[in-house]
């Protein structure tokens, strides 16, 4: 009802009804009355009267008017109370956009949504819109807009938005435009809720759900009557049962009966009292195969404590178990043979060695060593060499009884422990190891001779524990490699000593290049023609603070064997350029410096790298330097070696082949080798010139190279008859005491040629 029309409405009704009254009391007065003075009278008391019913009926109509506009204030005041009282109670923030004036009205709730105190609250948009995240501002704004825009029915969007500690909370907003009749939108009103910890726990509840599913492990759960009501995939894969298989049973259909009653009333018991178990367990696949799993049991329970589902995970112990088993081998087995390794023989050998003591008995450990195994190796490959390695094991095996255990001991080592009392079992055993080799192995289709070296130490003579009985029998090894390899040999205490011999010898060694105690000596290399000095060889000299000057024969073998020797070939090749240079600086008229190159440092790679970076720290032009390479070290690999020897020559230093003679080079091969020079090993000049043999050597050595136009120096001469024997033969140089010992530099040094001014 319009309050304006109601008004006019009874406005006009009272002008009407007072007009109607004035004139017809007014023409009735007249008509009742005919005294005037009587009349006039009567109608002053009629309008006495008119305005006090007017006032009355004023009076009641405002007192009911402001009785009922009392009572809706009341309401309204009452309801306004309520709705504050509501707004503060409820956590959803509430607001109301004025779409004409952007102006928002923010409640209580959405000043603790966003974490801003009241005073802080504004009724401007940009309050919501400047706190949005950068990567939903547009998202959230697009679905405000195309609510406005009549797009969608009602408001409904998830965004970020900042909270007042910096952080941003997720918020789900709900709102619907109030639209005019001509469907323009003048304002949105709507409700913002914090979801944060809601989406929370709906991402770990994916998580889980995702990690259920997804999990290797078996997941099994149950009501609180035992009854199956989820598994995950994996349960199906480890069981072979689909889940419409087992839903609505109980999991005991899953039992193996491998455990007793007595073990599932304690499982249950542990349930029961800790509401967890874990353990291995027996169960059966769809199939009938039993298997072992590793089970883990726990009881859920809601808040009221009461029990309302058991969950059970599991892995199948089936891969795990046969890999212990793999494991167990593998720890105790050689991979390519299946022959027990150096762990096993250690055990079996303290079992052999525990019988012995206590039955009186004894018994042999016998090492086998393949004799040039490396050269298979380098030849043919390392395949070959493994399947060589087989067909061994399998031919030492063949050649066993049940007294003797074959072991491999790694590489191409083998050993073979043997319990017997009788000495001769053990050599009998060991000649027969040796016969055994002597026929050839076939490997893929190639015929290939093999021998073997064997170590024998006796048990309890020799040791009476395993790690000595191993030394002795190694010890024994390297004296029948010393000897001349394809044989056997016992140890012997004298085999200890000189094993400890080189330990000590090694261990010195190394202390000698890490405090400067090497020397080196040059002993003069002459033209035998003219006889002057030409160049000097270098060689190395151990100056021992307690024993004085050690000869080479003392340790180059050590230092081949521990390695030591491209350490000291590195050493030498540094320190000769150096005074090779300081000479020439000097005036000395040296044409060269030769430096001995181990095969070692050889075959080991990046020798043209060394060599060139020797000279330029020295400063030496590289044809001052000789490289002196073994024959066998060339033959080793001559590929390889010729690739190299080129390399070297390209760097412009002089080659030589030392102790030429001594290898098993061909000719094919040495005319394609690009060095200057051919050195006669001393061996072959020892006998000249009285030894027929060695002059004739001699003389080819010194031919062969005139017709391929290399220079020939022969070592070790000691007398005038060998120099005058090789100076008639046409040989270029000579080398040895009868020209001049190995010397120290400042010893040589008044001896060296010098330019003339």
């Amino acid at each position: 009802m319009n309050p304006r029309l109601s008004a006019l409405r009874i406005s006009l009704l009272y002008l009407v009804l007072a007009t109607v009254w004035m004139l017809a009391s007014d023409h009735w007065l007249q008509m009742a009355i005919a005294d005037p003075a009587q009349t006039l009278r009567w109608m002053t008391a009629k309008k006495y009267l008119f305005v006090a019913g007017s006032a009355m009926l004023l009076f009641v109509l405002l007192h009911r008017q402001f009785r009922h506009q009392q009572a809706t204030i009341s309401s309204l005041s009452d309801r306004e109370k309520r709705l504050s009282r509501a707004l503060n109670v409820v956590e959803d923030g509430i607001w109301d956009w004025d779409l004409r004036t952007h102006r928002v009205y923010y409640s209580p709730g959405y000043a603790s949504l966003i974490g801003l105190p009241g005073d802080r609250l504004s009724d401007d948009f940009l309050l919501w819109e400047n706190r949005l995240h950068p990567e939903d501002h547009d998202t959230a704004l697009a679905a405000y807009q195309d609510h406005i825009d009549g797009l969608s029915e009602q408001l409904d969007c998830v965004y970020r938005i900042r909270h007042g500690d910096g952080s941003y909370r997720w918020v789900h907003a709900r709102g619907r435009v109030e639209r005019d009749v001509d469907g323009t939108a003048l304002r949105m009103t709507g409700v913002s809720r914090d979801i944060t910890r809601q989406r929370s726990n709906e991402d770990h509840l994916r998580q889980a759900a995702a990690v259920f599913e997804a999990t290797q492990e078996g997941l099994l759960v149950t009501d609180s009557r035992g009854v199956i009501v989820h598994t995950n995939p994996s349960f199906s894969r480890i069981t072979g049962y689909d889940a419409r298989d087992v839903l609505g049973l109980q999991p005991s259909i899953l039992k193996s009966g491998r455990q007793d009653a007595a073990f599932y009333r304690r499982m249950w018991e542990t349930l029961q009292n800790e509401d967890v178990w874990s353990g291995e367990i027996w169960n059966r696949r769809k199939s009938g195969e039993v298997y072992p799993q590793w089970q883990h049991i726990r009881a859920v329970r809601n808040d009221q404590g009461e029990l309302t589902h058991y969950v059970a995970v599991f892995s199948d112990l089936s891969s795990l178990k046969r890999s212990q088993h793999e494991l167990d081998f593998l720890a105790h087995h050689d991979p390519l043979t299946a022959l027990p390794n150096r762990l096993l023989l250690r055990e079996r050998i303290e079992q052999a060695l525990a019988r012995a003591e206590r039955e009186q008995g004894g018994g042999a450990l016998l090492v086998i060593d393949l004799d040039h195994f490396k050269h298979i190796n380098d030849s043919l490959g390392h395949s070959t060499g493994d399947l060589l390695i087989k067909a061994v094991a399998e031919r030492l095996q063949g050649c066993l009884d049940e007294r003797c255990s074959l072991a491999r001991l790694g590489g191409d080592e083998f050993a073979v422990i043997l319990e017997s009392p009788q000495q001769q079992h053990a050599s009998s055993l060991a000649q027969r190891l040796l016969e055994t080799m002597n026929a050839p192995f076939m490997v893929n289709g190639q015929t290939i001779y093999m021998s073997v070296s064997l170590g024998v130490s006796l048990f309890p003579e020799d040791a009476r524990n395993v790690d000595h009985l191993m030394q002795h029998a190694d010890a024994a090894l390297f004296q029948a490699k010393a000897s001349g390899r394809s044989l056997y040999a016992f140890y012997t205490p004298e085999l200890t000593a000189r094993a400890r011999s080189h330990v000590q010898v090694e261990a010195a060694l190394r202390h000698a290049l890490d405090n400067d105690e090497l020397r080196i000596y040059f002993q003069p290399v002459h033209d035998l023609a003219s006889g002057r000095m030409v160049g000097v060889e270098s060689l190395v000299r151990w100056q021992h603070p307690q024993r004085g000057l050690v000869p080479p024969c003392d340790f180059i073998p050590v230092a081949e064997e521990c390695g030591l020797i491209t350490a000291l070939d590195a050493w030498m090749l540094d320190q000769a350029c150096r005074q090779m240079r300081s000479w020439l600086d000097a005036g000395i008229d040296l044409d060269y410096i030769a430096v001995n190159v181990s095969s070692r440092l050889f075959s080991r790679g990046g020798l043209e790298q060394r060599v060139a970076l020797a000279l330029e720290q020295a400063g030496l032009e590289p044809h001052h330097l000789e490289l002196e390479i073994t024959e066998s070290a060339v033959m080793q690999n001559f590929d390889q070696a010729l690739e190299l020897l080129c390399q070297l020559r390209l760097l412009g230093v002089h080659l030589a082949i030392d102790d030429f003679g001594t290898g098993y080079s061909s000719l094919m091969r040495l005319k394609r080798m690009p060095v200057h020079k051919l050195k006669i090993d001393q061996g072959f000049v020892a006998g000249l010139p009285d030894e027929s043999e060695d002059a004739a050597i001699a003389c080819a050595v010194i031919g062969l190279g005139q017709s391929m136009g290399l220079q020939v120096v022969a070592e070790g001469v000691e007398r005038p008859d060998q120099a005058a024997f090789l100076l008639t033969h046409a040989c270029d140089f000579g080398q040895g005491y009868w020209y001049g010992a190995p010397q120290p530099a400042d010893v040589l040094l008044p001896k060296l040629p010098r330019h003339r001014a």
